[in-house]
């Protein structure tokens, strides 16, 4: 009986192993995308705070024009900011997605992989019964040869005798 050997052991052990490191170059892309939006939502939290208070120190103290400058300042780079974190959001949603199209090629080329390696086990299972079978049924055969020698030299026996 040949012994099972399962050609594509390698390959699938490759794909699995690029699957599971495409996948963590995804989590850790997400990661990124989560920090970046984060800072984005500080950032915007605190040009409204510094809006807030700007807004409150002239409705209670009032404001002079170089502090009316220099809110614009600060309001105009702030502006700008945000909208350089949206690029970069965009950006990253961008490659997030094409690195998910990466991770799920390779989730399909894995589960094809493993539907041909189990049809090789499958084909394999059913050689070895059908050996099996085709063994059995010599010994079974053989057997019953060796009986009707048995009998028929017994036979012969009796009528000589």
């Amino acid at each position: 009986m040949k012994r099972f050997a399962f050609s594509l052991q390698r390959m699938l052990g490759f794909k699995t192993t690029m699957y599971e490191r495409e996948r963590n170059v995804l989590a850790h892309m997400r990661a990124e995308r989560l920090a970046l939006e984060q800072r984005r939502n500080a950032a915007e939290a605190q040009m409204y705070q510094m809006d807030a208070d700007f807004r409150q120190k002239a409705a209670t103290e009032g404001v002079s024009m170089d502090e009316v400058r220099q809110m614009s300042f600060h309001r105009d780079n702030a502006d700008k900011l945000l909208q350089q974190f949206d690029i970069d959001l965009a950006r990253m949603d961008v490659a997030i997605e094409k690195q998910l199209q990466v991770v799920i090629e390779l989730d399909k080329e894995v589960q094809s992989l493993e539907k041909l390696r189990e049809t090789q086990w499958e084909e394999y299972q059913m050689e070895t019964a059908r050996e099996e079978r085709e063994r059995i049924l010599e010994l079974v055969s053989a057997r019953y040869a060796q009986d009707q020698r048995e009998e028929a030299e017994e036979e012969r026996r009796a009528a000589q005798g």
